[in-house]
């Protein structure tokens, strides 16, 4: 069965801290390790430097005074924790009250003897063979290495179990403060889900990872409201915009149905009918092209482009009606104004931008096509010399179906503007209308 690790706060903060505890463990046991060692070695290195002080005596004086110096470093008390003791071949002890039993010869870890005062015990014992037959035994007491190890054991485990119960109260008041933040987002989520879309989830204005949580959401949540505000809107707007076409088709049809025509006449209606048809369909394109730009699934195709050359192409393409209907396009364009975009898209922006401001102007006005490339962005800016836009209407203008009332009788649908919002936006680019005195101005800037 595939083992299942905690999901929840207090689970997976409990599980840190056990892990903790256990690095801390292994931590003692590479302590406790390394600290017997270094001890081992060094009350090793203290009996066999001993050993070979004493050997050295017994070679140049002889036994009789080896015996002597033993006697001498035990009756001064200058024996640095070490006891000694030297046999004769036969076996007897001739010198030092260190009380143990004859050891083989070489190194013994565990050498057990009788302390006058703590009785039994185990001493690190070295037993060297002299000249005659004599034994040299210098050896030390373990009680220092056990007590030192006895320590570093008592330590770590008062700090494993002091480390696992301080994990286990953090655990807990993590889990606490973490339900209580998330119990705030599940309570908007449940508010928001009742129906009341107005709901944000609480932030504490103070840096960190909830905060940044709550206003990713509270954005997102912005952005739904926002797309559900303009569903609303262009339901209605829809259903408004086409009562016109429809009626007006209704009506040819009825007409025609009523009337005895000739088929010259009967063309003529169908035909009627297809033209007010196109324009309900233009209508549908538009909106599912609004709609298909504002998922911003297009950015996945972005590739860079040339704004200027884009800019240029829109004003020859315009510039021929542009003089049929008594206006001028100027174009000043800066070279390899480059961007990251959509080529077909960044094209329907400019075109629509120019044929507003064509549709909605007088004969005589100039319209001026400006792209400047600046350190960290490039700017497009369609600016006209006509009637201009109230400043109060600037951003009612960019919704859709949105018409102001001078313009009723100009060809449209309150559209164009608003695609190009939703193109400018999938582009990473801020629109901006403002007066250019006179007439309108619109800056498109475009991130670097």
């Amino acid at each position: 069965m595939k083992p299942h690790l905690p999901r929840s706060t207090f689970g997976l903060a409990a599980l840190a801290s056990l892990a903790l505890a256990i690095a801390t463990i292994l931590l003692g046991g590479i302590v406790y390790f390394v600290s017997h060692e270094a001890l081992e070695q060094q009350l090793d290195h203290r009996i066999a430097a001993e050993t070979s002080s004493l050997k050295t005596v017994a070679e140049q004086d002889g036994i009789a005074a080896l015996a002597i110096a033993i006697a001498r470093r035990e009756d001064g008390h200058n024996t640095n924790g070490l006891g000694y003791m030297l046999f004769a071949g036969s076996g007897t002890k001739v010198a030092g009250k260190f009380d143990a039993a004859l050891p083989r010869p070489g190194w013994h870890e565990l050498l057990p003897f009788h302390d006058a005062r703590e009785g039994a015990n185990v001493a690190q014992a070295l037993a060297t063979p002299l000249q005659g037959g004599h034994v040299l035994v210098v050896a030390a007491d373990r009680t220092p290495i056990d007590e030192i190890d006895r320590s570093i054991l008592m330590i770590f485990s008062a700090a494993f179990g002091a480390m696992l119960l301080f994990g286990m109260i953090c655990a807990w008041g993590l889990g606490f403060v973490v339900r209580q933040r998330l119990g705030r987002i599940h309570a908007t989520a449940e508010a928001i889900i009742d129906g009341d879309l107005s709901r944000r989830v609480d932030r504490d204005d103070v840096p960190n990872e909830f905060d940044r949580l709550a206003e990713t959401l509270n954005r997102m949540l912005d952005r739904i409201g926002s797309l559900l505000d303009n569903l609303q809107q262009v339901t209605t707007d829809i259903a408004h915009d086409l009562r016109t076409p429809l009626a007006r088709q209704k009506q040819i049809l009825e007409t025609a149905l009523e009337t005895d025509l000739d088929a010259d006449g009967y063309r003529e209606a169908i035909r009627r009918a297809a033209d007010s048809s196109e324009e309900i369909l233009d209508i549908f394109t538009a909106m599912l092209r609004i709609s298909e730009v504002e998922t911003y699934r297009v950015r996945e195709s972005f590739r860079p482009v040339d704004l200027s050359e884009v800019a240029e192409r829109v004003a020859d393409a315009f510039r021929a009606s542009a003089e049929a209907t008594g206006h001028e396009i100027a174009l000043d364009a800066d070279a390899e104004a480059m961007i990251a975009g959509d080529r077909h898209l960044l094209a329907q922006m400019c075109a629509n931008l120019v044929e507003n401001a064509l549709r909605h102007t007088p004969s005589g006005t100039r319209i001026a096509i400006r792209v400047q490339r600046q350190a960290d962005a490039v700017r497009l800016v369609v600016a006209d010399t006509g009637p201009g836009i109230p400043p109060a209407e600037r951003t009612r203008v960019l919704q859709r179906f949105v018409r102001l009332e001078r313009s009723r009788s100009t060809p449209g649908h309150g559209l164009g503007l608003s695609l190009a919002t939703a193109i400018a936006r999938a582009h990473f680019a801020t629109m901006e209308l403002s007066d250019a005195a006179p007439g309108l101005r619109i800056v498109l800037r475009f991130g670097g």
